[in-house]
């Protein structure tokens, strides 16, 4: 799967976000990635008219027994909505050092994301 990364460039700040300046679609197919930091979240907008749930994939195991840890698929961002997602804890981060996420919904169209910096 070629997952589609997104680039960590936007700081949330005091004065917050501008949604309208998150351009990053989403790759409802492959699914996204995006450098894996303690704090980092992942910003949703929804500009579809259906909604899309996130599901972050977690690579480890826990115990002698390698008891894999299931994926976590978070709350739906509902159409004409947006969602914020994380932070993401070690157990997110992928041997690359990245965070991946799949999406599902009915083919998801005019969505986009942003990775922020808290």
């Amino acid at each position: 799967m070629a997952r589609t990364p997104i680039t960590a460039s936007t700081t949330l700040t005091e004065a917050g976000i501008d949604p309208t300046a998150v351009d990053a679609a989403i790759e409802a197919t492959d699914g996204n990635s995006f450098p894996w930091k303690e704090h980092r979240l992942l910003f949703v907008l929804n500009g579809d008219d259906a909604a899309v749930t996130p599901t972050f994939l977690t690579p480890g195991t826990i115990g002698r027994q390698a008891l894999a840890i299931p994926d976590y698929q978070a709350g739906a961002c509902p159409a004409g909505a947006y969602r914020i997602y994380g932070p993401f804890g070690p157990e997110f981060r992928q041997a690359d050092g990245s965070v991946h996420v799949n999406w599902s919904g009915t083919t998801p169209s005019n969505i986009t994301a942003a990775i922020l910096d808290a």
